[in-house]
């Protein structure tokens, strides 16, 4: 799946019409996410195993949790191949209970 962000000026009424009948629009309730944020290329299986392993952790020494049944989201910055992997950003996020 691949998702985007409309801007605040938009609402679902409003935002542009997609020109691809497969792409949908829809609106996300407002959230809190816990992220582990590192550079290289889009990371392998094992390494989203890590980081959300990671998260788990700290989210439990600081007294937080996962929501149950919380998938771990993945995101990458993923530019023209150019860009050395050392500059590009990826993101491993889980869904919290609640919020900070």
């Amino acid at each position: 799946k691949v998702s985007f962000v409309i801007g605040k000026k938009y609402t679902k009424k409003t935002a542009p019409i997609p020109l691809n009948r497969n792409v949908q629009l829809r609106e996300i309730p407002a959230h809190t996410l816990a992220v582990r944020t590192f550079s290289g290329p889009p990371p392998k299986d094992d390494r989203v195993l890590r980081e959300r392993a990671i998260i788990d952790t700290t989210l439990a020494a600081a007294g937080l949790r996962a929501k149950s049944n919380s998938e771990t989201l993945v995101y990458g910055y993923h530019d023209p191949f150019i860009t050395p992997n050392i500059l590009r950003r990826n993101e491993v996020a889980v869904l919290i209970e609640g919020s900070v």
